[in-house]
């Protein structure tokens, strides 16, 4: 080479290496080469909840994780995080601040349903993403059309119905008493609750509990205070608490249903559970080793963040434009229906609902736009809320000891520890030993002897005890006998009187029943014809 080409080059490369370092026009240290498209994420939580601090440990760390695989990513989620208290005006407004001031193009959360009905409707106004990895109430939805741009990156409770009938059918309980929070209020209504189903003397003994960690856990404790935990009584928890076994901490025997996660059998998921658990514990120091469990919650939470983290990186050019907020707003940040619109919600959304991959909680693949699951575990709560499972719900194969399984003898469940230690299967209700019976009405008068086969009332006279006999009475008996709950009754000899006037005793609440009687008569007649 020349002497003059050779100083030419060590110029150039010079002065391309003095460029490199100073700022751009942004104020960017980084070459233009290396520079990440930042993109502004909103978390929305309510920290000191069960799933609040599970979010606030689990998100961080995906991202990191994202970014640790794919290094050379072109953009970087950065997340806001806000506390809402659970609060659901505190949740829109902080909604609206993430979206109008901070410029969110998405957002994780909210975390209850009540507040993502209320953001998913702001959010779909101003087309920004809202992905929730804990809004699990059909309440609110992706096909409604207020919540076109909410992403359930969860699964919806709906999906549980089918597992919680085919226990009662398979447990032969024709009754069950869901125990749910219709609202906030609902945590004061319990005391008052377990009064009533005792004073009132409950057959049923079969519950269904579906409400959130904090109501759940005195609900179960009432209960057990009560003696409503001990042989003979069934008690079924849905998903959203037996994914939170470590802040619940139910009473042994019970039931719970939870979505079916893969186990972890790889390296990968053993290493994530490892340094989840580590970073769960140095974050919330306060908190119970049992909580520092990866759960369905936490699992959601980890692969929506890398969902989102993901889709980012297929955003172009175009769709990071500046400004990062809404625009063609036609007033205030605070007023609905002038909100603007995102520029990079639709394709954001799109990527979002696009993207799949294997994640934590298995393949991540959003049905229009929401999180699906194979199966659905079925575990009986032993020792210390330690969960042992027996068997799986699959909507074809219905309830079998082990997924995936077509043989005859995986069909059912495995042997099941009932409350108070017990192994024999709760019926579900039981007779009661207090309260009124009710009294059906037989007249009386003779009987001729060839009519006792169909009905005869005698009274024992050293016990003056009411027996009653024949193919109707046996009838009746088998049809109460027959009914989802207890009904205790007696038999009372009435004088004989025409039908008006037995109608018009049970009316005026003399009798309380006359059917039987009734049916008695009718008999006879049909007999005689």
């Amino acid at each position: 080479m020349a002497p003059g080409c050779a100083a030419r080059s060590l110029f150039l490369l010079f002065f391309t290496a003095l460029a490199s370092l100073l700022p751009t026009s942004q104020g960017q240290p980084l070459p233009a080469a290396e520079a990440k498209e930042t993109v502004t994420v909103g978390l929305i939580i309510d920290a000191a909840s069960p799933v609040g601090r599970i979010a606030n440990t689990t998100i961080p760390m995906a991202l990191e994780d994202f970014y640790a695989a794919y290094p050379n990513s072109s953009a970087r989620v950065q997340v806001l995080m806000h506390d809402s208290g659970g609060d659901v005006i505190a949740a829109a407004s902080t909604a609206l601040q993430l979206m109008t001031t901070q410029g969110a193009r998405a957002i994780l959360g909210p975390q209850s349903s009540a507040e993502s009905a209320f953001v998913a409707d702001l959010a779909t106004r101003a087309e920004v993403p809202v992905v929730s990895f804990s809004a699990t109430s059909p309440s609110v939805s992706p096909s409604a059309a207020g919540s076109r741009f909410f992403v359930r990156a969860a699964v919806s409770d709906a999906a549980q119905a089918g597992a919680i009938a085919a226990l009662a059918a398979y447990f032969g309980w024709r009754r069950v008493v869901p125990v749910y929070q219709d609202d906030d209020y609902g945590a004061a209504f319990v005391p008052y609750l377990v009064d009533a189903l005792t004073a009132a003397g409950a057959e049923t003994r079969a519950f269904v509990v579906h409400a959130r960690p904090a109501l759940a856990e005195r609900v179960l404790a009432a209960a057990e205070e009560a003696g409503m935990m001990a042989a003979g009584y069934a008690w079924v928890i849905t998903g959203g608490l037996t994914c939170l076994l470590g802040s619940v901490r139910p009473p042994q025997g019970v039931i719970g249903l939870a979505p079916y996660v893969p186990p972890s059998t790889t390296p990968r998921l053993r290493d994530v559970r490892r340094r989840w658990a580590h970073r769960f514990m140095r974050d919330h120091r306060d908190a119970d080793p049992a909580e520092a469990e990866m759960g369905c919650f936490a699992l959601w939470a980890y692969d929506a963040a890398w969902a989102v983290a993901s889709a980012a990186e297929r955003l172009g050019p175009g769709d990071l434009l500046p400004p990062p907020g809404l625009v063609g707003g036609r007033s205030g940040p605070t007023d609905f229906s002038g909100l603007g619109k995102s520029t990079s919600g639709k394709k954001f959304l799109a990527e979002i609902t696009n993207t799949t991959f294997d994640g934590l909680s298995g393949r991540f693949h959003l049905v229009h736009g929401e999180l699906t699951v194979p199966a659905f575990r079925v575990v009986n709560i032993v020792d210390n809320a330690k969960e042992r499972s027996i068997g799986f719900w699959t909507p074809k194969r219905r309830l079998t000891r082990r997924l995936g399984s077509t043989s005859k003898d995986d069909s059912g469940l495995g042997p099941v520890i009932w409350p108070g230690d017990s192994t024999v299967v709760p019926r579900g209700w039981v007779q009661p030993t207090s309260g009124r019976k009710l009294r059906v009405a037989v007249p009386g008068g003779r009987v001729d002897p060839g009519y006792r086969a169909i009905i005869h009332l005698d009274v024992d006279p050293a016990t003056n005890r009411t027996v009653a006999g024949g193919y109707v009475i046996e009838v009746f008996e088998a049809a109460v006998r027959l009914l989802p709950y207890a009904l205790p009754f007696e038999y009372v000899l009435v004088p004989s009187m025409p039908y008006d006037s037995l109608i018009k005793k049970v009316s005026h609440g003399t009798l309380r029943s006359a059917a039987v009687e009734l049916k008695l008569h009718l008999s006879a007649q049909l007999v005689r014809r």
